[in-house]
């Protein structure tokens, strides 16, 4: 990718944000170039080799247009059946997803989150706090990268992801 410094990006595992600077790093000799990442819905300041970026599945964030038309899958199909029984199994696919990076990952994460917990808690069943997490986190990566791509802030971004999925959510102080 030819990313500068203010490109809009989603960094896996830390969520959307923005490179707010390049930095040149000397390490057993050898120089080598570093982006700073500055993320919306992460106070950590991240650095990466240039040469890295690629590697790591950082890409740039979508346009909102794109973001609204991928998640209004929500509103119609929030939940989806995983079909797998082995509940570590279903931890290593959400594994799996993550690391794709993509958007599409995130929603089918919220999708089966959704369907566990609905199935528990018709069975009366406690909610696995990594069901828990893995849902916020999936939701907050698609929040995130909405407040970046439209400039606008998480709050915001939130309140708008409510609305077009219909799934309660409050991420984020104006």
């Amino acid at each position: 990718m030819n990313f500068k410094i203010g490109s809009k990006v989603f960094y896996p595992s830390h969520g959307a944000g923005w490179i707010k600077g390049e930095k040149e790093i000397e390490f057993n000799g050898e120089k080598k170039r570093y982006f700073e990442f500055e993320l919306i819905t992460n106070l950590l300041s991240i650095s990466t080799p240039v040469d890295n970026v690629d590697n790591l599945g950082i890409r740039p964030v979508l346009s909102k247009k794109e973001i609204v038309e991928k998640i209004s899958i929500l509103k119609r199909n929030p939940s989806i059946d995983p079909k797998m029984k082995d509940f570590n199994l279903m931890l290593n696919t959400f594994k799996e997803l993550e690391e794709s990076s993509s958007i599409e990952s995130s929603i089918k994460i919220i999708q089966y989150c959704n369907h566990v917990k609905k199935v528990r808690e018709k069975e009366g069943r406690l909610i696995p706090i990594s069901i828990e997490k893995q849902l916020e986190n999936a939701i907050r990566n698609i929040v995130g990268e909405l407040a970046v791509s439209s400039g606008i802030s998480l709050k915001t971004a939130s309140k708008n992801f409510s609305d077009i999925t219909g799934i309660k959510v409050e991420i984020g102080k104006d």
